[in-house]
């Protein structure tokens, strides 16, 4: 199928498309009804470079299914048909009569070998515990009036998920910058991690970062790159999942109006191929709201999107859905929530738009610990 073709596709996509190419996809996507204008606004406006840019058209066009992946690549076609041709995707979208498939025309048709250690695949989850899962819940500040009430409610909530899906969950409470990088490097160091790593921030922020206890910045890159592959060697090649719930700046969000279209293991085994890959590999970083604009917490009730992160999590990975599908729809759950804030003695509409980045490169679906507990 067309999506899965694309899946196929995506590291020469990614490398042969132009800028022109790429900004002639998004006005045909557009006109197809494919993308909104806020989607196409942030991948030109938002992703810094041409590669960024087309990776998230691929993605993004990718999850919207089989006819979305159709329209780009009838427009792909004739946009670059070169590229189009380069890549044999006629004769790749030609399906051949699966009875009639040796090996080698499954490895040609689809562009997949028949190797498992070269397909599409999961990221193991199967070491007990998953992994550790730390959690950073800054509620009190040096200023008394920077409390984040109802932020306990949203660590209740991660405890509760990351212990049903196997990990081990640790809790740091009012930390100040220093402490958190301190307590990063510790676990960075930990060579005893096991198939995921999960960190979960709860804090004030703005544009430049998340705030410490101690109302300092501490920047997103300063948590992330403790774990990458040249810092944190008993975690490269496995996913680090970093969820950050914490404004980005002052702005807030409008809404508008549209039409309702609802009709690997550390341990090298036998037989296993080595290969090297980027050191940034294998992140997720999923955080509260889109650069600029404030994330809406409740006092009782926690965060928008933690709390709706930690309902979607346990019904999709019951289901066996993959974290991109999940926070997909993490994404359309948060986005039809209503508030209001005062602003300058105004009560004013507030909407807000979760944003999950990544460089994953399997699937990535947390598999629940069968066990009495929250969930069960």
């Amino acid at each position: 199928m067309a999506d899965q073709l694309l899946e196929n596709l995506r590291p020469d996509l990614i490398k042969g498309l132009s800028e022109r190419v790429i900004n002639g996809l998004l006005d045909d996507l557009q006109q197809k009804r494919v993308f909104g204008e806020e989607e196409i606004e942030v991948i030109q406006h938002r992703m810094k470079t041409r590669a960024d840019q087309a990776r998230h058209v691929i993605d993004d066009v990718k999850r919207k299914g089989v006819k979305a992946s159709e329209i780009m690549l009838a427009s792909l076609k004739t946009r670059d048909p070169h590229l189009y041709d380069t890549l044999g995707i006629e004769r790749l979208l030609v399906p051949v009569p699966e009875t009639e498939l040796t090996p080698s025309q499954l490895s040609e048709t689809t562009g997949c070998s028949t190797d498992k250690t070269n397909t599409m695949n999961e990221y193991e989850m199967k070491s007990k515990p998953r992994g550790l899962c730390l959690i950073f819940n800054n509620e009190n500040f040096t200023n008394p009036k920077m409390e984040r009430r109802g932020s306990q409610k949203d660590t209740a909530s991660l405890k509760d998920l990351f212990e049903w899906l196997g990990f081990s969950v640790e809790i740091k409470q009012d930390q100040t910058v220093s402490a958190m990088k301190m307590t990063l490097k510790e676990y960075s160091e930990d060579r005893e991690h096991g198939d995921c790593f999960v960190c979960c921030v709860l804090s004030h922020g703005n544009e430049s970062g998340v705030l410490g206890s101690d109302e300092q910045i501490c920047p997103v890159d300063d948590i992330t790159s403790p774990f990458n592959g040249a810092n944190c060697s008993a975690l490269a090649g496995k996913p680090k999942v970093f969820f950050i719930q914490a404004c980005r700046g002052h702005e807030i969000q409008s809404k508008v109006m549209v039409a309702d279209d609802s009709g690997g293991s550390r341990t090298q085994k036998p037989g296993r191929v080595s290969v090297s890959i980027p050191k940034d590999s294998d992140f997720l970083i999923a955080r509260s709201t889109v650069e600029g604009y404030v994330s809406i917490r409740d006092e009782t009730r926690g965060t928008w999107f933690i709390q709706s992160l930690c309902e979607n999590l346990k019904e999709g990975s019951k289901r066996g859905h993959d974290i991109l599908t999940i926070l997909t729809k993490v994404n359309n759950d948060v986005s039809l929530k209503e508030g209001s804030l005062k602003v300058k003695n105004e009560i004013v509409d507030a909407k807000v738009t979760p944003q999950p980045i990544f460089t994953l490169r399997k699937l990535l679906i947390f598999k629940p610990l069968k066990k009495t507990g929250w969930f069960s």
